[in-house]
């Protein structure tokens, strides 16, 4: 685990600063361990080394001496960037002291998974032949989707007494293809779907049907149709695949032994939180790209928060807690349930982290090296935003921008919709039944709908952008004027919509979009502007390598 995010957070900081600059200061003999020199701080070959060869690993690129002397010229730069340019202002910066934390904390976490759950995993030679005779089996099925189990359950009692996958697919299914071939999925193979619906689909022999199978995106229900085994399986094939067949049950069997070690110290059902100070504090919580506002800080609500086991929370506590996440995770505490989540989540860090602490965990040698490589991306993240905002355009080169991009400044494109929202499915079925037998949707939208504003409307809701409608935008916006939708599970809700129009988005003047055409401009731009910025730097320095000794390294 550290050691992807060692090398995903080294190769981005690569492929966003690698540029084209040669080399052009002095070539001069250094120490024997030093293979370069940014005025009196040093870059040790085992630096370099470390760099590369997690760069080589991470991109799959052969060794060569282009690369080397790049990957070098990223360090050099680095160093300018780092130590030879003002930086108080980000070093001040509050949501970068955040970030900060926030890696150290989720570095920790990764070792603890690294060392207690993943060094610990087995896999035996039966789980092995077993992955190899699956990898060679193609299977063919269909399914049926559902939101719940409890709809899954339905579905499952539907077949049982005659119903076929067809007639059940036009009703579950929003996909045409799926609501026409009855779900078929086609031939699929071990590592193409959901864990889960694998080992289930795997399990059957053809015309079996399986019970309802929990996934990660609801629950199915397959039919498999046929196997196809691949007939001309060897040992020495075995035995050639051995080694990625492990690594591929390992990576599948992973979720498994998180959960089931987290099982050991941590039960979410027994998280206590207390509903009215959640919802009191869910409805006052507005963010800044800095802090919770003041009001959010004060006037605290009495009486337990958040109760697990012997350990309490308070108001102030959890607001606290909240506020140590960067902007990107806290602007997600949007709904009771994602903030319910995000305590529980809060509880099982604070349990593990005191495990990892225990342990010794934080004070390992491979922990602080990669908190250091986190800590240095962090940075660079907000270098490089902070060199992109020296750059001042003038109005002329802006609006040459918006003329020659017209596409990032086309308004959305809005639908204008009818609905009918109700709490049950039965409801919602039976509804669908009255339209398609030429029931009127507005008055059963007015007489039926629970969400009032749109009720009193006969269900219209008006032209909106087609991203207000969330998961369903696409469904919506690719279904024909007239056309009925649903039920769809929204929620804990059903939702029938019927579509009434559609209006092409239209280019957006500049004098709207001129700050967005600027920001957009310097994105674009971004790259030749840091260039630009340390050659700069580099002017004021003197820099030294020994080329030679950059040609000469052994990389494991």
């Amino acid at each position: 685990m550290i050691k992807q995010y060692k090398t995903v957070f080294t190769l981005i900081c690569i492929l966003t600063l690698l540029n084209n600059q040669v080399f052009q200061s002095q070539q001069l003999a250094l120490p024997k361990n030093v293979i370069a020199e940014v005025g009196p701080t040093k870059i040790y070959t085992s630096d370099f080394l470390t760099r590369y060869s997690d760069y080589i690993f991470a991109s799959g690129i052969k060794d060569n001496i282009v690369t080397r002397r790049a990957i070098l010229n990223n360090l050099i730069n680095e160093t300018l960037l780092l130590q030879y340019d003002d930086n108080k202002s980000i070093f001040d910066n509050i949501e970068y002291k955040k970030e900060l934390k926030w890696a150290e904390k989720q570095t920790v976490l990764a070792f603890l998974k690294d060392r207690d759950i993943y060094a610990k995993m087995k896999v035996s030679e039966a789980e092995l032949r077993d992955a190899f005779y699956k990898t060679n089996l193609k299977i063919s099925a269909r399914h049926l989707h559902a939101e719940t189990e409890e709809e899954a359950n339905s579905l499952y009692q539907l077949l049982q007494t005659g119903e076929d996958f067809y007639t059940l697919a036009k009703q579950v299914f929003t996909d045409s293809t799926l609501q026409n071939n009855g779900g078929y999925l086609g031939f699929f193979s071990w590592g193409d779907m959901d864990p889960a619906f694998e080992d289930a689909a795997y399990s059957l022999n053809p015309g079996e049907i399986s019970k309802p199978i929990k996934t990660k995106f609801g629950y199915s229900i397959i039919k498999v149709e046929e196997r196809v085994p691949n007939p001309l399986l060897t040992e020495t094939e075995f035995i050639k695949n051995k080694r990625h067949i492990e690594r591929t049950v390992r990576m599948r069997n992973r979720s498994v032994a998180e959960a089931d070690f987290v099982k050991k110290y941590f039960n979410p059902h027994n998280v206590i939180v207390d509903k009215k100070i959640l919802s009191k504090t869910l409805e006052n919580l507005t963010y800044s790209t800095v802090n919770l506002v003041e009001l959010n800080t004060r006037d605290f609500l009495p009486g337990v928060f958040v109760k697990y086991q012997r350990k309490n929370y308070l108001q102030k506590d959890i607001l606290n807690r909240i506020n140590e996440m960067p902007f990107f995770h806290r602007e997600k505490v949007d709904t009771e349930k994602n903030f319910e989540a995000v305590i529980k989540g809060f509880v099982l860090q604070d349990i593990l982290l005191g495990l990892a602490v225990k342990k010794g965990y934080n004070k390992a040698d491979e922990v602080q090296k990669t908190i250091k490589k986190y800590n240095n991306n962090i940075f660079l993240k907000y270098k490089r935003a902070q060199v992109a905002e020296t750059k001042i355009f003038n109005l002329n080169e802006v609006e040459k921008f918006y003329n020659d991009n017209p596409i990032y400044f086309k308004s959305e494109d809005q639908i204008n919709v009818q609905e009918i929202i109700v709490s049950r499915k039965t409801l919602a079925d039976s509804l669908i039944g009255r339209i398609k037998s030429g029931s009127d949707f507005g008055d059963l939208a007015a007489k039926y709908s629970l969400r009032t504003w749109s009720a009193k409307n006969k269900g219209e809701m008006g032209f909106s952008e087609i991203s207000k409608f969330g998961g369903l935008k696409d469904t919506l916006a690719n279904a024909e004027i007239g056309n009925i939708i649903g039920p769809l599970k929204i929620q804990e809700m059903f939702g029938i919509f019927k579509l009434l129009g559609k209006k092409e988005g239209g280019i957006k003047s500049f004098d709207e979009v001129k700050e967005l055409a600027e920001k957009l401009l310097r994105k674009e731009k971004s790259k030749p502007i840091m260039e630009e910025y340390i050659t700069g730097l580099r002017k004021k320095t003197i820099v030294k390598w020994n080329d030679e000794l950059l040609g000469s390294l052994t990389i494991d």
